[in-house]
């Protein structure tokens, strides 16, 4: 049965399932609570060049989303799809080649299910385990987990699969990758946002064996985590929070196995063995805070050792040490909030690069209040970068600032109420290098106005905007404006929402002519009861290049059908 056959099937199933433990829910006190949504994007563009310009999204991509809680007593069953047919991984092979296990475990989709009954949970399909900042926290995984709450006691398992096999296809220039396991633990006493003591632990793994060919440029790597994650609340406005975690991570499982004499620790080669690419390091955070009403502050460290793999968070900087100050205030009865942040980094910790870096970052937020309709808020922001050398040539320092400012006024009459936003921002970004630095000076500045118009007798809704945006930079002056319309208005008691607008923007670099672009849409949504509702959004892009691509146009056009149910 091919995959489509299968995902109508799958539609089916859920929508028969609705309606059944709808019927059911006054008899039996089912609660089933949530929405699901099917929808369809059709795409085509049309170029006067056709060899200059290609399309920028498939030509038709079918969508289904469903995010429902199924209940009874104390039992609940979260539901979280996410599939689509015409669009996925553009390294992944077509949907016919592949398994409708690979269907749902392609990243572009999403299944996952985590019944729960009183204290225990179970979770299976795509999940992202929330365990601590230093250990597992930002990566899908597709596997089974467990989750253990009674009282104060924490148990936390998963494991599963947080990268795919990919075979290597010269042809169409895709570097195999092999499949990597994740295997998860936390244990440990109290409550996440209040006084807790947990213990983690992660192992990663990539099998070598989900490869027929073993990739030229690939190299397996596994990994071993520990961490101890807890939070201390002193009284109810302060408290301490930290972590301490430790990693050995392997860069090459095929690399040389180190003598167990010569092992900086002692490990059970069961667990990991320690071979010459291995490397083992730690990391560590600490956070004291105050809450407050009035007042509010925080103060955050963090240090990263060179070798630490955070095996949870791909992209975590590394060799790095963090100190950051967070106060607020709460002034005039709410009026006023002042927010502010300031902090240090300090790279290459290690001295194994040929020069430290450090950066500096503050900023400063606030929000005022001064009359019931006028508000204003304004933002600052510095960020420093430099490294240690002193000399001219070798010096790196940059510095990028801004600044924004916006009030809004908001009237209401007795017919109609009236509200204008207005936004201006400067940034600039300087290079102090003294042979490059002049290259990559970059100044840009934001104009914004809003305006918008409800009617309160009518169903009518209308906004206008105009924004200016200009950067100049060692190309010249890059000038955008744009001008926008749309209205809204309600038909047949509410029940059918109409959208309509259209927008102008120009774009011109110094004496070029500009290119220009005109965008239509409409939409409609009716509703047939209060759970069920119908929708349709069409669109029009019309794009001429300027002087850089004389003679170049494209047209493209847009789609979108959706039902959607609440439960």
């Amino acid at each position: 049965m091919g995959i489509k056959n299968r995902l109508i099937l799958v539609l089916f199933f859920c929508a028969f399932v609705a309606q059944s433990l709808t019927g059911q829910e006054t008899t039996n006190k089912w609660l089933l609570n949530g929405n699901m949504s099917l929808s369809g994007d059709f795409y085509s563009m049309n170029a006067d060049t056709s060899a200059a310009m290609k399309a920028r999204r498939p030509g038709s991509v079918g969508r289904m989303v469903v995010n429902s809680t199924l209940s009874y007593g104390d039992f609940s069953l979260p539901i979280s799809l996410m599939l689509s047919v015409g669009q996925h991984s553009a390294i992944l092979p077509p949907f016919g080649n592949r398994s409708f296990i690979d269907f749902i475990k392609d990243p572009s989709n999403r299944v996952g299910i985590a019944p729960q009954y009183k204290w225990i949970q179970v979770l299976l399909g795509t999940q992202v385990p929330q365990y601590s900042e230093l250990s597992v926290g930002d990566l899908p995984v597709f596997g089974a987990g467990v989750n253990l709450t009674p009282g104060l006691f924490r148990l936390s398992v998963f494991a599963g699969t947080s990268q795919l096999a990919i075979e290597e296809d010269k042809t169409k220039n895709i570097q195999g990758i092999y499949a990597r396991k994740m295997y998860s633990g936390k244990i440990g006493i109290g409550k996440e946002e209040a006084t807790h003591l947990y213990f983690i632990t992660t192992l990663m793994a990539d099998d070598t064996t989900s490869l027929v060919k073993r990739p030229a440029n690939t190299i397996p790597r596994n990994g071993l985590l520990t961490a101890l994650d807890y939070r201390i609340r002193i009284g109810k406005q302060v408290y301490i929070k930290g972590e301490i975690a430790g990693s050995a991570f392997t860069r090459d499982s095929g690399s040389k196995l180190i003598a167990t004499d010569q092992l900086p620790v002692n490990l059970p080669p069961s667990i990991f063995k320690i071979q010459e690419s291995s490397r083992l390091d730690y990391a560590g955070a600490l956070t004291l805070a105050k809450d407050g009403k009035i007042f509010g502050i925080k103060l955050t460290g963090k240090y990263i050792g060179d070798g630490f793999m955070a095996l949870g968070y791909p992209f975590m900087q590394t060799d790095r040490l963090d100190v950051t100050v967070n106060p607020r205030f709460n002034l005039i009865k709410d009026k006023l909030q002042l927010s502010g942040s300031f902090g240090k980094r300090i790279n290459n910790l290690s001295g194994a690069r040929a020069a430290t870096t450090t950066q500096t970052i503050g900023s400063a937020d606030l929000n005022l209040q001064i009359t019931e309709g006028l508000s204003v808020s304004a933002s600052f922001s510095n960020f420093d970068f430099r490294n240690s050398v002193m000399l001219d040539t070798l010096r790196v320092q940059m510095v990028t600032m801004s600044y924004s400012l916006s009030p809004t006024y908001t009237y209401t009459g007795k017919k109609n109420m009236h509200t204008l936003s207005v936004l201006g921002s400067k940034n600039t970004f300087t290079d102090f290098n003294t042979i490059s630095g002049a290259l990559n000076d970059n100044d840009s500045r934001t104009a914004l106005l809003t305006y918008l118009l409800a009617n309160l007798s009518t169903p009518f809704t209308m906004s206008a905007t105009l924004s200016y945006f200009d950067n100049l930079s060692t190309i010249g002056m890059l000038k955008t404006q744009s001008a926008n319309l749309s209205c809204g208005y309600r038909f047949f008691k509410k029940k059918l929402n109409t959208t309509a607008g259209i927008s102008y923007t120009t774009n011109k670099l110094e004496a070029l002519s500009a290119g220009a672009q005109v965008t239509t849409n409409l939409g409609l949504k009716y509703s047939l009861n209060k759970k069920i509702n119908l929708s349709a959004f069409g669109s029009i892009n019309l794009f001429k290049y300027g002087t850089e691509r004389p003679g170049v146009s494209y047209r493209e056009n847009l789609l979108r059908l959706a039902l959607t149910y609440k439960f």
